[in-house]
This record gives structure tokens, sequence and C-alpha cells, in this order.
């Protein structure tokens, strides 16, 4: 039997540059999920977090399109990254908009979670592409963020991108 490796069944996709400035309204990178079951999205925001942004998880059916909002699960860390706790997730939680208040996000790692079967439709179409936006109303934001795109319908030894080309 072969090695595994976590990249022939997952795709990794980084949403922005690192420490991308949130204080403005901002869209992270677009990814489609038509190929996949399930997309967690990681984000790691600064210390330096003041004041509250609102982030909501769209879906439209085509990159950046902003057709319908998701309703997406969610874990916030308990602890900073890089200290013990940070591996510790609060329970699951739902929402299709998260006002992301600074005492409470600040230095933490936030955890997103969005089935397939979840994704906006309208009749039988289903709006694939997804898109996280924050609203810029954070004095000071500043986030770095990853997708993990989960259960492919079809796996590969290298996995095919989902992100415009």
């Amino acid at each position: 039997m072969g090695v595994y490796t976590f990249t022939q069944d997952n795709l990794i996709i980084p949403l922005c540059a690192q420490a991308t400035d949130i204080s403005s309204n901002v869209e992270m990178d677009s990814f489609n999920m038509s190929a996949y079951e399930h997309a967690t999205i990681i984000m790691i925001f600064a210390a330096s977090l003041t004041g509250n942004n609102i982030m909501t998880v769209e879906s439209g059916a085509t990159d950046s399109s902003d057709t319908s909002d998701v309703t997406f699960h969610y874990r916030l860390g308990a602890a900073a990254p890089a200290s013990a706790g940070s591996d510790t997730l609060a329970a699951d939680a739902t929402a299709s908009t998260l006002t992301l208040t600074a005492g409470t996000y600040q230095g933490l790692m936030l955890v997103l979670e969005i089935d397939g079967d979840e994704l906006s439709k309208s009749g039988e179409t289903v709006y694939p592409w997804i898109t996280v936006d924050f609203d810029g109303t954070a004095s000071t934001a500043t986030v770095t963020a990853f997708a993990i795109l989960s259960k492919p319908r079809y796996a590969q030894a290298v996995m095919a991108s989902a992100i415009p080309a």
C-alpha cells in the first residue's frame, strides 16, 4: 500500500495574504465547492483586533458573486495559537452573519464549516462559489485564512484547482 498524503483527498486554499487588513470592506478569494462535499475555513485574527467586524459567507453561481448568504457552523479557539488550549474549540454554533467582537475574537482561531448540502439554491440550481466577506467596521483588524475542501466527489493524486484562474 502506498503512502497516504492529506493533499490527495483534500485541497488547501489560501484565501488571503498573510495578515490581510480587514478594516475596510474585504472579500476573501472565492472558491468553488462543486467538486467537494465539505469546506473548512480556518482564520486567525491578530491580537490587535479593535472594534467589531461583521462577517458573512456568501454563495453564488460565479466567482465573487453574492447571490445569497450561507448558514455556516463555527467554533472559536479557546486560546491564542501556539499556547496551551489553542486546539480546544468552543461548542458548535450556526450563523449566517457573525459579529466579530474584538474582545471575543482578538488573537484567536475561528473555524467555519460548510457542507455542500447547505449551499444556497434557486430551484435545483446550487450556488457553489463561496466568498467570505468582512464589512470593514472594525478599527484595526487583520486576518490570515485558509480553506480546506474535503470529501471530493472524485479524488485524484493531484487535486484540481477550485479557485479562478
